[in-house]
């Protein structure tokens, strides 16, 4: 018997997943098209806009595929996971391997560990996520037809 709990995190992903780079591509959007010069940084984000952009469409169009139950979706997900979970790690270890330089105490803690522990966030959505989309009932659940799955 299929647990009811799971499609329902399926869905909540999948909505989640379409709102936020939904709302990423617009902002990616309108930033680009301000009036106004971007500075310095301006010619890299010109540069790197396309893979912005297809990263968003990414999870825009993997969004759509949990909500439809489509089985490459869940796949996508499992990826997307995988990396975000790889980059969490790999950006907590870069910033914690950096030299402290000639600070101590409290701003050791200030500069350093608490923005170390801002990587525990995409580090256990990516791991909840790898969970979730890894379960039986949410493999049997993409299995299913298009019919069966509504």
């Amino acid at each position: 018997m299929l647990n009811t709990s799971r499609p329902g995190r399926v869905k909540s992903v999948g909505w989640l997943a379409v709102v936020g780079n939904s709302f990423t591509a617009l902002g990616l959007l309108m930033f680009d098209y301000q009036s106004g010069g971007h500075g310095e940084m301006g010619s890299f984000y010109h540069s790197n806009m396309i893979w912005f952009l297809s990263f968003a469409a990414w999870g825009c169009a993997t969004g759509i595929g949990l909500l439809r139950a489509w089985r490459w979706a869940r796949i996508s997900t499992l990826i997307f996971s995988g990396l975000l979970a790889a980059f969490g790690i790999v950006g907590m270890v870069a910033l914690l391997r950096m030299p402290a330089g000639n600070i101590s105490g409290d701003m050791v803690l200030v500069s350093m560990v608490l923005p170390a522990l801002l990587f525990l966030i995409p580090i256990v959505i990516g791991y909840r996520w790898l969970v979730l989309f890894s379960r039986t009932e949410v493999k049997a659940y993409f299995g299913r037809t298009g019919t069966e799955a509504l």
